[in-house]
C-alpha cells in the first residue's frame, strides 16, 4: 500500500532515470539515487510529480522536483534540472 501522497505503480522507467542520474551527475556506485513519483496537492501544482534524491555515502542528500509525471521525464529534462542547484541550497 502505497504511503500518502505515492502513486501505486512504479513507472517502469524509474530504472532508466536512475542510470541517467547517475551519469549526468558521474556519481559513484556507493552513491543511492532514490526516485519518488508523488500526488501534488498543492494549489496549481499538476497531479503526479517527480522527486529525485541523491543521498552520497559522504556528504549531504540533494533533492530535485520535476512538476510532471516520470513517465514525460526526459533526459534533456533532468540535464537541465540536475544543472540547478538542489531544493534547500
Amino acid at each position: 500500500m502505497p504511503l500518502p501522497g505515492q502513486c501505486s505503480a512504479r513507472p517502469p522507467q524509474f530504472p532508466e532515470l536512475k542510470d541517467a542520474v547517475r551519469r549526468l551527475l558521474g556519481l559513484d556506485e556507493d552513491s543511492a539515487v532514490v526516485i519518488r513519483q508523488l500526488a501534488c496537492t498543492e494549489p496549481g501544482c499538476p497531479p503526479l510529480e517527480t522527486v529525485i534524491a541523491v543521498l552520497p555515502r559522504d556528504g549531504p542528500a540533494r533533492r530535485w522536483t520535476l512538476h510532471r509525471p516520470a513517465d514525460q521525464v526526459t533526459e534533456d529534462d533532468l540535464r537541465r534540472l540536475l544543472a540547478t542547484a538542489p531544493e534547500g541550497a
